[in-house]
């Protein structure tokens, strides 16, 4: 989940120039939308965040108004390095589509009407090496304790042969939200990457010394065999 700000200008530039629609195939397909509400002007979609671990695909589905035909919803992503999204059916004012993982990252993409693009709703999606274990506060101290930012994957850049038991390099940015214990503060607590039998394969130190709302960055590199990441809270 790295920052998306502007993306969506992007998005609206890109439904603006989009002349041709792409049409679902009509075929068996439940109109049943599990909803969320306020996700765009007229349209409904199912989610509004997907996460998608590598070569992994997921589903939603946009719900347009009773009446209306959902064969002319069209969506575009702003990054189609990071996704790819494609129509696969619909059913009356419901359609269906799937997302699928291109490379790390996260992007926007958005679902509109394309007889009237005002109708559009958006989803985010991140593609991730792992999956996210992020607890609300991070920190074992209750008094003390940050709060997640934001966090990104990017490609491991060192080949050599020596140093290829990573798979790709997480960013994080975490921000001080409380420090009520001034005896304490120097504060840090540890992340750690587990493989699919549950063993730690990596322990990583994230720290920092508090300034209610700092802002602080951590680097670490994935292991090429683990499938989540879990960071200490409360």
């Amino acid at each position: 989940m790295k920052k998306v700000s502007g993306i969506k200008k992007i998005i609206c530039a890109a439904i603006a120039a989009a002349v041709i629609s792409t049409v679902p195939s009509a075929g068996a397909f439940a109109a049943e939308v599990s909803a969320t509400p306020s996700v765009g002007n007229g349209l409904i979609l199912s989610t509004d965040t997907i996460t998608l671990l590598e070569n992994d695909t997921a589903t939603f589905t946009a719900a347009l108004g009773d009446g209306f035909d959902a064969s002319r919803l069209s969506c575009v992503v702003a990054d189609t390095s990071v996704a790819t999204v494609t129509p696969t059916a619909y059913a009356a004012n419901v359609a269906g589509f799937e997302v699928s993982y291109a490379g790390l990252g996260s992007t926007v993409a958005a679902v509109y009407h394309v007889d009237n693009p005002a109708v559009v709703a958006y989803v985010t999606i991140n593609s991730s090496s792992v999956v996210m274990n992020i607890p609300s506060k991070l920190g074992t101290n209750k008094k003390n304790y940050c709060t997640l930012v934001s966090y990104e994957f990017v490609p491991y850049d060192f080949t050599y042969a020596d140093f290829n038991d990573y798979k790709s390099t997480l960013k994080l940015e975490y921000k001080c939200a409380a420090y009520g214990d001034e005896d304490y503060r120097k504060w840090g607590c540890y992340g750690y990457f587990f493989d699919a039998e549950g063993n730690v394969l990596s322990k990583v130190h994230l720290y920092g010394t508090l300034s209610v709302g700092r802002v602080y960055t951590s680097e670490f590199n994935v292991p090429v065999n683990a499938v989540s990441f879990t960071i200490e809270g409360f």
